[in-house]
């Protein structure tokens, strides 16, 4: 799979396994290995101020777990994206890796929260862009990685006048306390079109902003929302 698909695919992923259980973990991007990994990473919500690095959906590897939810040993880590190009049930694939996290398939998803919501919109975004020539990607609003430059606020924010004010809001369950991983950057071509905050808001290089539970309640459906907040790029 080339860079582009595993960007939208495991995308895919993590907007739905957080579907399923929306309080359970949030999602950072993170560049361990001394920055030569590529990581969409799950961290506990928090809990008692403890917040446990769950697993990485490694975009240039394997799935791994380092602490299930339901405490017991995690498993050997498994390469997920020949699995993904190779199947033709993606639920299927959701479902292990839920089985693999120590949590039970819900019998119905709950409602779709702010933050899951985000997930969602940049996965649809995403999806759009699967055999387009520009390269789409989103990138979180802090650069987290073991590397010689180590990690820092990325400059995506220059952008966003009103973003950056937000920036400056620190909340409780804030993955290390720090404001920046809230925030993520649809790019193309490396360039940042979008900045979505997981509280629920989006703005545009015009400074518009859009709250997606507002327009997510017109219809229920995350398409129309998508349409409305970014239909000037989708070809």
């Amino acid at each position: 799979m080339n860079a582009q698909l595993i960007e939208i695919a495991s995308w895919r992923l993590v907007s739905e396994l957080h579907r399923r259980y929306p309080e359970k973990f949030k999602i950072i991007e993170t560049h361990p290995g001394g920055g030569i990994y590529d990581c969409l990473t799950l961290i506990e919500a928090l809990i008692d101020r403890k917040q446990r690095h769950i697993a990485d959906f490694n975009r240039v590897g394997r799935f791994h777990v380092f602490n299930r939810f339901d405490d017991k040993e995690p498993k050997e880590p498994f390469h997920i994206w020949p699995e993904m190009l190779r199947s033709d049930n993606p639920i299927a694939i959701l479902d292990r890796v839920s089985d693999l996290l120590g949590l039970q398939v819900p019998s119905t998803l709950p409602s779709s929260t702010p933050t899951t919501l985000v997930y969602r919109f940049i996965s649809a975004f995403l999806n759009h862009f699967t055999f387009g020539k520009d390269k789409w990607e989103c990138r979180n609003g802090y650069f987290d990685s073991s590397d010689i430059l180590g990690s820092y606020e990325v400059s995506d924010f220059e952008y966003f006048s009103l973003a950056q004010q937000r920036l400056r809001s620190v909340f409780p369950d804030d993955v290390l306390e720090q404001p920046a991983y809230r925030f993520w950057f649809l790019r193309k071509d490396e360039k940042p079109m979008l900045c979505l905050e997981t509280t629920g808001v989006v703005w545009n290089l015009k400074g518009a902003s859009f709250n997606l539970i507002d327009l997510y309640k017109k219809s229920n459906r995350i398409w129309p929302v998508v349409y409305e907040v970014a239909g000037d790029y989708l070809p």
